[in-house]
Formats: C-alpha cells, structure tokens, sequence
C-alpha cells in the first residue's frame, strides 16, 4: 500500500513529494543523531578546535551553526568520506566552468568548492527546504558569492550541459539511475564526475552506471571503509567511546563512481594518480 501511494503522489505532484521525502528522511536522520549523543560529542570538538574542518581538501571550511544538527564530527575532523582523499586529489587540479552539487546537504562539498574555485559558478541542489537553509548560512558565514542554491536537479536541466567542462558531485539517495541516463552522460562527456551510488536502494545501480559512463569516460570504483584515513588531531580529551563516534561514518556500505573524461579540457586527469 505504502508503494502504491508512493506511485501515486510521484505521478500527481512529483516535485513536492520528492521534497517531502527529503525533509522527513532529514528530521528523522537528526533525530538519530540526537539520541546517539552526537551533539555532545560536536560542543566538545567545537571547543577544543573551532568549527572549522581541521584537515583533509576541504581544510579551512567554516561549519555554520545549523551544521551542528548532523554528525558533525567527521566534517569537523576532516575525515569525512576520506576514501575519496585520492580522487580529490586528483579531480581539484582540473579546470572547469562550473561545478554542480547535486543533493549538497548543508553545503560541505559546495561552499568548500566555492572557495576553491572563487571564479568559477557554483550550483548546489537540494530538495530539503533545511538543507538550503543551512546551504545559505554557511555561503555567508565562508564569504563566498560564486555559489547559486537550487532544488530539484532533473535531468532534462542535465541533458542541457552537453559539452561544458564540468565538476559534478552527486549524492542523490538512490535516484542516480533517472538522473544519469545515456544522453546525460553523452552531454557530460567532457565533466569530471564523483557519483555516490546506493546499491542498498537500486541493486545493480554502480554496475549499471559504470557502464553507461564507460564510453566517454574512465570509470574509477572507489569503496566505502577502503583507506579511510584517521584524524591528524588528537582526541584524548573524549571518552574512547565519544572517540569512535567523532570519527565514525554510520551508513551502508557504498561504492563511488569517479568518472574522468576521455576527451576535453581534462582528460588529462586520466594520466594523474
């Protein structure tokens, strides 16, 4: 029955019902939180180093007030989705024309690229009023103006980037198979993709995807817990159990799909490591 009204809402008012099930997946991923202890946790990290992230590519980074509703603790620690720390590497020597977050959250990847890329535009999407919200604070609190805060991401508005040399982020939560379809990926063939996949949501979706991208990109497969970097800081001051929860990622298992293009401004990029 739950599905069918699913179908149903989807089919008569797509865009709310998608923005609905953002919120309410956000409110109970707080509440979550909450009855871990992790706010806790985030004042004392907080007062013993700031809010800014202590380390990792998006060193620097001020973490707004509304941030600290999330697990804070692994962006504060610069030790958020570290198993990306090779392709980062590799991707923030590219040049692009504009770079797209899809599914920004609270801004950590947008308003960090911003900064890094002052002169590039900036598009973050979001289908959660909070995370726009929360997207807006921390674009003012880091002072940057190259940032443009968007909601829904569709992929008719995707198709339309064709050959732009492009950075996209995406974390859709299980609708990168509407999202990334064949044209998509023939209009993205010169953009350099990090697209998280949710396997546990679609089965199949990282193979399906790594092949959709394979003829017009290199497709590297990054996986969740696989060369996770510890936290530089010292974390003494926590208990061992607040210890884990500082810098400890509660999710499913996951695969990235790094998506380096074969043709255009960046295809060297292949050529990096």
């Amino acid at each position: 029955m739950k599905r069918l009204v699913k179908r149903l809402l989807f089919a008569a008012a797509p865009g709310w019902t998608l923005a609905m099930m953002s919120a309410r997946a956000r409110s109970r991923s707080h509440r979550i939180v909450a009855e871990w202890g992790s706010g806790a946790v985030t004042e004392k990290l907080i007062s013993r180093f700031g809010s800014r992230v202590q380390a990792g590519p998006f060193e620097g980074l001020q973490l707004s007030p509304m941030t600290a509703a999330e697990h804070l603790g692994p962006f504060l620690l610069g030790v958020y989705e570290s198993e990306l720390d090779e392709a980062w590497e590799t991707v923030l020597t590219g040049r692009f024309e504009r770079i797209i977050d899809i599914g920004a959250k609270f801004g950590y990847y947008a308003v960090g690229l911003a900064r890094r890329y002052p002169h590039t535009p900036v598009i973050a999407f979001d289908t959660d009023w909070w995370a726009r919200k929360a997207l807006r604070e921390m674009s003012r609190l880091n002072d940057v103006s190259n940032l443009e805060i968007r909601g829904e991401c569709r992929r008719e508005w995707l198709a339309t980037q064709d050959g732009l040399s492009a950075l996209v982020i995406s974390d859709c939560e299980g609708c990168e198979e509407t999202l990334f379809t064949n044209d998509v990926a023939s209009a993205l063939r010169h953009s350099v993709l990090i697209v998280e996949t949710h396997d546990c949501f679609v089965p199949g979706i990282s193979e399906h995807l790594r092949s959709t991208f394979e003829p017009t990109h290199e497709v590297r497969l990054v996986h969740s817990d696989e060369n996770r970097r510890e936290p530089e800081d010292a974390l003494d001051f926590l208990s061992s159990h607040e210890r884990t929860l500082a810098a400890h990622e509660v999710r499913p298992p996951q695969v990235w799909l790094v998506c380096l293009p074969k043709a255009g401004p960046n295809s060297d990029l292949r050529t990096r490591r």
